[in-house]
């Protein structure tokens, strides 16, 4: 996969997992989410993409998602973007 940018990883992100997020998050916060959605489009499988992202919630299930489905969400927005 060829380098994603700034842009693509927040309307990734957007797409998969909070359509709400801005601009006004901040450029560090964004530059973090930035770097784990590439980490996790990379991973060599949704497994191992899914443990990028555990700790975004500390109890995924309080908003009845789970870091896999977060994770092939991401990986499927990646691919059709």
């Amino acid at each position: 996969m060829t380098e994603m940018t700034l842009d693509k990883a927040k309307r990734v992100y957007r797409t998969a997992i909070d359509s709400t997020t801005t601009d006004a998050e901040g450029a560090d916060w964004w530059i973090e989410v930035a770097s784990e959605v590439r980490r996790v489009c990379a991973a060599t499988s949704v497994k191992a993409a899914a443990e990028v992202i555990e700790w975004w919630h500390h109890d995924w299930s309080a908003v009845g998602d789970s870091a896999k489905a977060a994770a092939q969400r991401i990986r499927q927005a990646a691919k059709n973007l």
